[in-house]
């Protein structure tokens, strides 16, 4: 190939100029793009463009608005880029851009997006071009530009929109009132005083006249707001224009003619008025008029001073406790004073609190309940401090009050002397301190508490000592060592009624130590004594005082006293459901072979059919071979058979079985055919929802909430963890799968466990679809797979989690934590698409 050295030359002269030509193409390729978008196109030119203003400095916006312009003006170019066109001018526009923009404020289609472009334009060619718009366009174009006026305040178009508030279409009238009102010149006030408003726009016209009083009143032309805002005071204005406008009056006149101005209105029989300038002196923010109002309390007539309190009980920044107080002593209206208690309790300081105990004791009782309703309320600093020195006040009449007083106010500081006073000489007053103890005694109270039980004869003091020792030992923690002073004051005792006594006491408190007190009572010779420990024994919470009462109940020669302890001890111990369950089959067991009554025995088959445990069934079982009671326990098997089937299969349908065959009634048959059933059918919905499980719990660790036990290990969580499991079964026809433990276990700040197996004949993909109330941890196969500290109600599906099950068995645990209230999960097993697995099923295996 022969080289030509003429085109080689030409190529290179050319070439710089082609590269200028190649890098002058990428920049004009978005705007030649944008002149032909839509919406629902790819927004890829736009973007190009938003991120070329992004990286230019201001002066680089010039070039931009060219390039934009060029676009606008083109016959070609779309409606919607037009629209994103002003939207960029917005930014990068300049005068340049304004009459190429005021050309589309009369297209229906661009008039607003125009307006969003001229709006925040500084330069006086937008302001102009807006206010040309205003004589040109009708309807809502017109509305759209007088707007786009008053976010401008623009002082030269007051002129134009004089004539417009005066326009027939109302919509345009009222737009131009507040319009002026947003200018807020001396000329756009003049304007608005000219106008008299048809009735539909009155409230319009009110609103722009303060609106152009307060932009009047901030630029310092105060004498003239102050005209305006008086305009508006007529009792025809509604209520908020007055409010309002009184809120500007206060603000424009000197405080002094201010504060006269507003106690002549509250004093006045205008209500609407008064109304009104007490609404604005609530929401004044002026202090200083505030506390000058509030000196003015006292010498204000009777229903002036009971509307100023109601204001001030809410108002803590103003400085009205000195007039508020002289109200209290000295006014005769009993309406004022208690309105004026009321205030003392945002008000009143430690040096009120004498006062306001007296007037606790006075005269009218409506006045003595108020200030005993206030003195729990109190709320600055030394109150409590002023509370504690009362207590040992000369009048017994005051150490009342402030006994009440400080346990409504839980002053804990108050404690030490509240225990000396209940074991002193005087007992009324020993009475009270007894009765503040029981709001806010602790266990360090139980020994004055319960020597005083031991000692004294005032029957009023004892009532109130226990129930003060009763109240502590419910809230103790640590029962057992509650019990100890309880104890020692039992040891003391030297006569029945007070042996009596602290045997009743003892009842609220735990441990081997208090019940062999009880049990040593119950031997006591004094047979009063003795039955007050066999009551004692009877109401003991724990269930180690069953054998004790199974012993009992065998033999005593006493009918009723067997009756009651196997009744009101056994069978209560036997039903509390946070017993284990193996404790409760024993409970139950013992009351069917020893009661006497068949009421007992009927009691205890009837649990039994709620016990889920397979000894249960096995008791049952065996009950209904006694003709005697064979209708009894047919039923709780048929009852218990259906909880137990998930998890003993085997044995729930082996007892169902063998009612079905032994049936005598069709009733029976029939009830035993649909138990099997619904046992055969058993370990998920047909919707996927998990509906057999194995739970246990609760679980709770002292001092901490519900979501704090979140990451506490119970023994579920360990591989060799020593947990009681019970069956549970989801019943049909509730909530879809849903596990509902507040009802089983009850209580807040505790955890509980779920746990199933899966098994799969295949190695498979799959969803969990959870909800909880409240946290949710999920293991599968001993791996975290899911863990949600959270507060909320229980929904299906709020937490979708994708999981792999292996071939053969899945292990599937959950751990629901709660806080309070409602306490719920269900799990929903399906296929990624959505679907109900196929070839797994669900089988807890028995514990």
């Amino acid at each position: 190939m022969r080289f030509r050295f003429d085109r080689f030359v030409v190529a290179l002269i050319l070439l710089p100029a082609f590269a200028a030509a190649q890098a002058q193409e990428p920049a004009a390729e978005p705007y030649r793009a944008l002149a032909k978008w839509e919406f629902g196109q790819s927004r890829q030119p736009l973007g190009q463009i938003d991120e070329e203003i992004r990286k230019s400095a201001p002066v680089g916006y010039k070039s931009i608005e060219a390039k934009l312009l060029d676009v606008l003006k083109s016959d070609g170019t779309s409606t919607d880029a037009k629209r994103y066109i002003c939207r960029a001018l917005a930014v990068v526009g300049s005068a340049d851009c304004v009459p190429a923009v005021a050309e589309l404020l009369g297209d229906p289609d661009l008039s607003h997006p125009a307006r969003m472009t001229l709006e925040p334009l500084a330069h006086p060619a937008a302001a102009a071009a807006l206010r040309d718009a205003l004589t040109k366009l009708k309807g809502d174009l017109l509305l759209g530009v007088v707007s786009s006026v008053a976010a401008r305040r623009d002082a030269q178009a007051v002129e134009a929109l004089r004539g417009l508030a005066r326009d027939s279409d109302l919509m345009i009238a009222g737009a131009a009132m507040s319009a002026l009102g947003e200018i807020g010149s001396e000329e756009a006030a003049g304007a608005l005083k000219a106008i008299q408003p048809p009735v539909a726009l009155a409230r319009t016209h009110a609103r722009a006249v303060i609106a152009a009083a307060n932009r009047l009143a901030a630029a310092g032309k105060r004498e003239t707001a102050s005209g305006m805002y008086g305009s508006l005071m007529q009792p025809q204005q509604a209520s908020a224009i007055r409010v309002a406008a009184w809120k500007g009056l206060l603000g424009t006149l000197p405080t002094a003619d201010a504060v006269k101005r507003f106690v002549e209105v509250i004093q006045a029989d205008d209500a609407t008025l008064r109304t009104a300038a007490l609404a604005a002196y609530g929401a004044g923010s002026q202090r200083a008029l505030q506390d000058a109002v509030a000196v003015q309390l006292p010498g204000m007539n009777p229903a002036a001073q009971w509307a100023l309190l109601g204001v001030l009980a809410g108002e803590p920044g103003v400085a009205a406790r000195s007039a508020v107080v002289r109200v209290v002593e000295s006014s005769a209206d009993v309406d004022v004073r208690v309105a004026a208690l009321e205030c003392l309790a945002l008000h009143g300081e430690a040096a009120d609190v004498a006062l306001v105990v007296k007037l606790a004791q006075s005269e009218p009782p409506v006045v003595a309940e108020a200030a005993r309703r206030v003195l729990p309320r109190m709320v600055k600093p030394g109150v409590d401090e002023a509370l504690v020195e009362m207590i040992e006040s000369g009048q017994t009449g005051d150490r009342a009050v402030v006994l009440s007083a400080l346990a409504a106010r839980r002053v804990e500081s108050a404690l030490p002397t509240l225990a000396r006073l209940v074991g002193g000489a005087d007992a009324p007053l020993g009475t009270e301190a007894a009765r503040a103890l029981a709001v806010l005694g602790t266990s360090e109270q139980l020994g004055p508490l319960a020597a005083v039980l031991i000692r004294t004869d005032n029957a009023e003091l004892r009532t109130a000592a226990a129930e003060a020792v009763r109240s502590i030992c419910s809230r103790a923690e640590d029962k057992p060592a509650a019990a100890k002073p309880l104890l020692a004051a039992l040891r003391q005792a030297t006569t029945s009624e007070a042996r009596i006594v602290m045997l009743q006491q003892l009842v609220y408190t735990r441990g081997d130590e208090a019940l062999n007190a009880v049990l040593q009572a119950a031997q006591n010779a004094d047979a009063q004594v003795a039955e007050a420990a066999f009551r004692a024994l009877i109401a003991w919470p724990e269930a180690s005082a069953a054998p004790r009462l199974i012993e009992l109940a065998k033999t005593t020669d006493k009918a009723s006293f067997a009756v009651l302890a196997l009744r009101d001890g056994c069978l209560r111990l036997a039903n509390q459901k946070d017993l284990p369950l193996a404790q409760r089959l024993s409970i139950y067991r013992s009351v069917l072979e020893i009661a006497q009554r068949p009421e007992e025995k009927r009691q205890a088959i009837a649990a039994l059919a709620d016990l889920p445990a397979l000894g249960a069934l096995e008791l049952l079982q065996a009950t209904a071979r006694d003709t005697e009671w064979n209708n009894d326990a047919t039923a709780a098997i048929i009852r218990l058979a259906r909880q137990l089937g998930a998890v003993y299969n085997r044995q729930a349908l082996a007892a169902l079985e063998e009612i079905k065959s032994q049936a005598v009634g069709d009733e029976a048959k029939r009830q035993a055919e649909a138990a099997i059933k619904a046992v055969q059918n058993v370990g998920q919905s047909p919707e996927g929802f998990i509906v057999a499980w194995l739970l246990s719990g609760p679980f709770t660790q002292s001092g901490k909430s519900g979501p704090e036990l979140f990451d506490v290990v119970f023994a579920p969580e360990e591989s060799d963890g020593d947990a009681e499991w019970r069956p549970v079964t989801v019943p049909p026809g509730g909530k879809p799968g849903l596990v509902e433990m507040d009802k089983i276990f009850g209580g807040n700040d505790r955890a509980a466990y779920l746990k199933t197996q899966l098994a799969a004949d295949r190695e498979q993909d799959a969803i969990l679809e959870l909800g909880s109330d409240d946290g949710i941890k999920v293991w599968l196969n001993g791996q975290v797979v899911h863990t949600n500290n959270a507060t909320r109600p229980c929904t299906p599906s709020q937490d979708k989690i994708k999981v792999k099950l292996k071939q053969g068995a899945n292990a599937l645990l959950m751990k629901i934590t709660q806080g309070g209230g409602e306490w719920s999960a269900c799990c929903r097993l399906v296929s990624p698409d959505g679907h109900p697995l196929d070839g797994v099923t669900v089988a807890p295996q028995g514990p």
